[in-house]
């Protein structure tokens, strides 16, 4: 990717032109999160394992988190309580801990 190219997929994802430049331990725990986010996009990874990605993310990041895994071709393993997030992402199938119990549905 070009430097270009990166800035575009890194604004994407709510990281301004200061934080692009800046050093990951400069950054907030959900700018960091952020940016692995745009990583694994630009990546083309083909198995997504995400456990709580919500955590530490505002709405506008949450809601590209949305979009991105909306366009994800690969397989997704998401483990989440964030209800929102479950009812938004297209789920081929959904499995729940209920009572210490997996339930298929």
């Amino acid at each position: 990717m070009t430097a270009a190219e990166v800035r575009t997929l890194l604004a994407k994802f709510g990281l301004k032109a200061d934080q692009v430049a800046s050093l990951v331990e400069r950054l907030s725990p959900g700018e960091r999160t952020r940016a692995a986010m745009a990583l694994l996009q630009a990546r083309g990874v083909n198995l997504l394992v995400l456990d709580e990605p919500t955590n530490h993310l505002d709405l506008p990041a949450i809601e590209q988190l949305e979009q991105a895994l909306e366009s994800y071709a690969g397989t997704l393993l998401l483990v989440s309580h964030d209800r929102r997030l479950l009812a938004n992402v297209r789920l081929d199938q959904r499995w729940q801990v209920d009572e210490g119990k997996v339930v298929v549905g």
